[in-house]
């Protein structure tokens, strides 16, 4: 062992010669600045300008002076679309080499003037948060797509500050609401009576029992609702027809039951109809086998007249307590027998028609009206009145005392809808409202008080609000109620409930401690599922899968069972990683996934039975593990009668990567379908001669290997060898840089490798998520610095929440 002297003069020396060895600043440049005129400026000059942007004469020393050019650069290095498939490419150690010095040039001078952006200052609650506010204020659930119309969405989001504007026609809107739901909330009776439809999908399939409705029952549907007070209700039950309107006739007769919380109030019966004599069998295989093809009906023309009004009158009325409760319809099972066809029936119900036969082998619903209230008894006792009235005055009170109560129970509500302490000033307007309704009973001020919180800036936005002196370009860290409000919204989708508010106006949400444990207990909260359906639903366009209708003739078991199904699988997917805490790498690589017996069998998963779902663990050689098996990740990047590998490639480019490419030119032709020859060209063969076009090879270069690695899966998710022209598949691709793979576990494989990359394309997309605004180039630090301290983490999802919550952007904002 050296004496410590001689051992610290030895490391002296070393870190020396180090230093001596280690190149200078402007040999790194230099180099650096030998790389980009080697393999880019030869596009990117003064003349040519290429994409408008010239690298020549940008000077290397000072790459933080034009941040937008150079982060364009980096987002290109990272991705591996530049230089262009075709052109010298430098080696991958030295494009990300490059890539890394500039982005550590950029970081360091955004380090020295930190810049959190600028949120608007009035940030309009969208369609789902509205929804979710009145819920956690007033414990009334309405569906409010009825009242609101949909929201714009920018940046891949609907919650953006900057789209969500208040016109006049909206405000109408509002104020609707805000009179329907104080109705609702508070059980003031309307002088009309009010009528909800509910319409069944007309693809969705009532063969067999459905989610939530009672065993020994088949088809129909279930509806929450909230009845406005104690009275008598009606309900009314319509059949579904065949394409010509038409009540298709059937051997047996059909029952259908409505009831109100499992209660039976009444049963309907379509009469059963008649047969004639068998008739001579058919031996012909191809015939159809459908019964009511083989069999014929004894119905004449006016049997057939009085069949088509028989649910005119199928209608109940009774009696309902105020509140909450569950409407069901459904028909009784009669039987779980089926016809044996020499044929496969579809899982798509289809309705009779012209030379189209029935494949429903019952009734089916098709819509449930409820109207009421008549002969209302009272506002009854309900969630909401109770969240409501903290207090009461006694019959034949004074009006001071009434005030008085009236006076604390909107303060409460204030309170939470506002989301900040009130003061006298806040709730004298809504007294002002309360006087002119207590003239004709406390509830009914109470309600017109609740009216006007509801239409009030101070509920219907988030306002965010300069401190006083505040100088231009200088940064403050917003207050603790403000940020209370900012991660309700986030994860909730609503409002802060009264732990969260108590700990903001106790100035505590500083305290990284006690801001840990308030995001871990709002993950582990039910409301947390709105994290799920709003960021998820719109991040995986699991949303547009509503909208998705893919051709008949070429998916025709595709229905709305299988839609929801596959909507409800992804959900719950991304719910387990948030919920268990696990990796955010295991939404590429998690070897399970939640199927019901229809999802099971469109994946050829065995043994799974019954439409409720469960967990199930993916064989070690299951193309399914991760989102890229999910059927509805593959349905939305699709078109409806084919797969597109553009679409899915640029889904994985813009989704997971976080690089989306460039708007395509607005002259694009549409791709050939055949050859010179006349014969049909495979859709790889059609891509081969679309990036023929120079313009349109860069950016397809990168995005068509990434699709075709999923072209064993068809247009709705099913696994597939042969492609549309009867052909192989081919599911091969190579990266611009030369890597080669095949078929979905490849590119997963190759994806998880680039864990990098999918770290910072997630954090880019919870980041504009939670603050509700597109990120700009200052903002790509913080995205590089959380997705570089998440592998420590091992990529934990709390952990992403955690370093979004404690960022700049999210913690501090900059005054005008």
């Amino acid at each position: 062992m050296f004496p410590r002297a001689n051992s610290t003069l030895l490391l002296t020396g070393a870190a020396v010669w180090l230093a001596g060895c280690a190149p200078s600043r402007e040999e790194v440049v230099a180099g650096h600045e030998q790389t980009v005129a080697r393999y880019c400026t030869s596009c990117h000059d003064d003349i040519e300008r290429t994409a408008d942007l010239s690298l020549e004469s940008l000077p290397f020393d000072a790459v933080a002076a034009h941040p937008a050019e150079w982060e364009k650069v980096v987002r290109k290095l990272r991705a591996g679309m530049m230089p262009p498939v075709g052109e010298p490419r430098p080696t991958a150690e030295a494009r990300v080499e490059l890539a890394s010095w500039l982005e550590s040039e950029l970081d360091a001078a955004a380090a020295a003037n930190p810049n959190p952006g600028r949120t608007e200052p009035f940030h309009r609650l969208n369609r789902a948060e509205y929804r979710n506010a009145i819920r956690d204020l007033l414990h009334l659930d309405v569906e409010v797509a009825e009242l609101l119309p949909a929201d714009e969405a920018s940046y891949g989001f609907d919650n953006i500050a900057g789209v969500l504007k208040l016109s006049p026609t909206l405000l109408e809107r509002y104020l609707a609401a805000a009179d329907k739901v104080s109705r609702l909330a508070v059980g003031t009776p309307s002088q009309f009576v009010n009528i909800d439809w509910f319409r069944v999908p007309d693809d969705r399939s009532q063969e067999k029992r459905l989610p939530g409705l009672p065993f020994g029952t088949r088809g129909g549907t279930l509806i929450d609702y909230h009845f406005p007070a104690d009275a008598e209700y009606e309900i009314a039950v319509e059949l579904a027809r065949d394409l010509n309107e038409g009540m298709p006739l059937y051997a047996e007769e059909q029952t259908l039951e409505i009831a109100v919380d499992g209660e039976r109030l009444a049963l309907f019966t379509l009469p059963a109809v008649p047969l004639m004599a068998p008739q001579a069998a058919n031996n012909d295989p191809n015939a159809p086998a459908i019964s009511q093809i083989v069999q014929r009906f004894q119905l004449d023309r006016e049997g057939r007249a009085a069949r088509n009004r028989a649910d005119a009158d199928w209608r109940v009325r009774v009696p309902v307590s105020a509140g909450q409760h569950t409407v069901t319809a459904t028909f009784l099972a009669r039987t779980a027998a089926l016809d044996e066809p020499a044929r496969l029936p579809f899982e798509r119900p289809y309705p009779a028609g012209v030379n189209i036969p029935e494949t429903r082998t019952g009734s089916y619903l098709r819509a449930v009206e409820i109207s009421g209230p008549y002969e209302a008894t009272g506002a009854g006792e309900t969630a909401s009145r109770e969240r409501i009235f903290s207090c009461r005055p006694e019959a034949g009170a004074e009006a001071a005392e009434g005030e008085a109560c009236a006076n604390e129970i909107l303060s409460t509500l204030a309170r939470r809808a506002y989301r900040r302490p009130v003061a006298a000033d806040d709730v004298a307007p809504l007294l002002e409202f309360y006087r002119d309704g207590a003239e004709h009973g406390f509830d009914l001020g109470i309600q017109l008080a609740l009216k006007r919180l509801l239409v009030s800036p101070e509920f219907l936005f988030r306002v965010e609000q300069d401190p006083a002196g505040a100088s231009p370009g200088s940064v403050y860290a917003v207050p603790d109620l403000t940020l209370a409000s900012r991660l309700s919204f986030f994860l909730w989708s609503s409002i802060p409930d009264d732990e969260l508010l108590e700990s903001a106006e106790r100035g505590e949400l500083r305290d990284p401690n006690v801001l840990t444990r308030q995001v871990q207990r709002m993950l582990a909260d039910r409301r947390a599922t709105a994290f799920v359906e709003n960021f998820a639903g719109q991040w995986l366009y699991l949303r547009n899968l509503d909208a998705v209708v893919p051709v008949q003739s070429v998916f025709p078991d595709f229905d709305d069972t299988l839609r929801q199904g596959l909507k409800r699988e992804t959900e719950l997917f991304f719910g387990s990683i948030v919920q268990e805490d696990r990796s955010a790498l295991d939404l590429l690589r998690a070897d399970y996934t939640f199927v019901n017996e229809r999802v099971a069998r469109l994946y050829g998963l065995p043994n799974v039975k019954g439409n409720h779902f469960r967990r199930v663990t993916l064989p070690a050689d299951s193309p399914r593990r991760g989102l890229l098996g999910h059927g509805s990740i593959l349905t939305v990047t699709s078109y409806p009668d084919r797969t597109s590998p553009v679409v899915r490639g640029k889904w994985i480019l813009e989704n997971l990567l976080g690089v989306p490419p460039p708007p395509p030119p607005a002259d694009v032709p549409e791709l050939e379908e055949t050859s010179d020859g006349g014969g049909t060209l495979s859709i790889r063969e059609r891509l081969a001669a679309h990036r023929a076009n120079p313009s349109c090879a860069s950016c397809h270069a990168l995005m068509d290997p990434l699709g075709f690695a999923l072209e064993n899966f068809n247009a709705v998710g099913v696994w597939r060898t042969i492609d549309d022209t009867g052909g192989p598949i081919d599911a091969s691709g190579t990266l611009p840089d030369g890597e080669e793979f095949s078929g979905p576990e490849e590119l997963r494989a190759i994806l998880v490798e680039q864990r990098e990359a999918f770290a910072r394309g997630v954090t880019a997309k919870l980041l504009t998520y939670a603050l509700g605004r597109g990120l700009e180039r200052y903002d790509t630090k913080t995205v590089r610095a959380i997705a570089g301290r998440l592998p420590a983490q091992d990529y934990r999802f709390s952990a992403l929440v955690l370093e979004i919550v404690n960022s700049l952007p999210f913690q501090a904002r900059r005054p005008r």
